[in-house]
């Protein structure tokens, strides 16, 4: 395990980077590992820094967030809820979806796995702001697709889960702020076991960079909730749908430069 801390100047940057992240990806659903990884390869970090940095993070931060989403009652964690019991039915289907989704990717080409991601979150989030007038009923079905879905594109490409699981809750019958916060809950397990993995697999971790990363994402994570108690949720739903579509956009033009 390396200790080797990186020079002051570059966690400053890394900070503010997951600060904002953080603070977008808890509020929306969507966008951490999609923007902090990519940003540490450009920062100079290798991926086997940059990636188990970013799992651990996460982790916390869904802890966190989590615990703020329902002290700030944007939904009902309470053991044996409904929105818990959604929450840990994705999060272990995330698990299971993960590795099976990294197994797969060992045959797949880089390119298509960006084109299928990018795609997919793209057209769920068109769908999301043109369903905006509708409602759907709740379906268990439709949550354990859209947990598998979300999950085997975590492993397939280390991104896609928030986006993924974000949307297809709303279009599964449940609420904006409820959507939001079990994304939150239901990727602690996913972004542990993804961490746990880069340990037993003997990864030399960078503490500089995981410690600078936490704090980022640890502190967004009551701004980010209290920012979800305020905001209206049609304005919530159209925003989690233009993130999905930027998202999702970005992913398909870094496919083809």
């Amino acid at each position: 395990m390396s200790t080797m801390i990186p020079e002051f100047s570059i966690l400053v940057v890394c900070f503010a980077v997951s600060f904002i992240a953080g603070l977008t990806d808890i509020s929306l659903g969507m966008g951490y590992g999609f923007t902090v990884t990519p940003l540490l390869l450009l920062l100079g970090f290798s991926p086997r820094q940059a990636v188990p940095s970013v799992l651990f993070s996460s982790f916390v931060g869904a802890l966190l967030s989590s615990f703020f989403h329902h002290r700030f009652k944007n939904v009902d964690f309470s053991i044996g809820g409904d929105s818990f019991r959604i929450s840990a039915m994705i999060g272990v289907l995330g698990v299971v979806g993960g590795f099976v989704g990294a197994f797969l990717a060992l045959g797949i080409s880089s390119f298509l796995l960006s084109l299928y991601i990018g795609g997919l979150v793209t057209a769920s989030g068109v769908f999301v702001l043109l369903s905006k007038g509708l409602r759907y009923s709740f379906s268990w079905p439709k949550i354990v697709a859209i947990s598998f879905v979300g999950a085997f594109n975590k492993g397939l490409s280390g991104s896609g889960f928030g986006p993924i699981v974000t949307t297809g809750s709303l279009l599964s019958g449940l609420d904006e702020k409820a959507s939001v916060s079990i994304q939150s809950l239901s990727e602690f397990p996913v972004s542990l076991s993804g961490f746990l993995t880069f340990i037993l697999s003997g990864t030399e971790l960078n503490l500089g960079l995981i410690m600078t990363l936490t704090l980022g994402v640890a502190l967004a994570s009551p701004l980010a909730a209290l920012v979800v108690q305020r905001l209206d949720k049609d304005r919530l739903r159209t925003l989690i749908g233009v993130a999905a579509i930027v998202v999702g956009g970005l992913t398909l033009v870094r496919t083809f430069l």
